[in-house]
């Protein structure tokens, strides 16, 4: 399960990397905002838990 704080792709081959923000799994969605603070407009957005994939945190 996902939780606030994890860094996640969208899907296995998504190259950007987000931080979940908000997780609603009653919804089974999450809000998440990419870490990259200089990327093109960069604001929090909701996707579904299913299409999200933490990354993993030893490299």
């Amino acid at each position: 399960m996902l939780e606030v704080g994890d860094q996640v792709r969208i899907g296995e081959s998504g190259e950007s990397v987000f931080v979940v923000r908000e997780v609603d799994s009653d919804e089974g969605r999450a809000v998440i905002e990419s870490v990259d603070d200089s990327a093109a407009g960069r604001y929090p957005f909701s996707m579904p838990l299913g299409a999200l994939v933490r990354v993993d945190s030893t490299g």
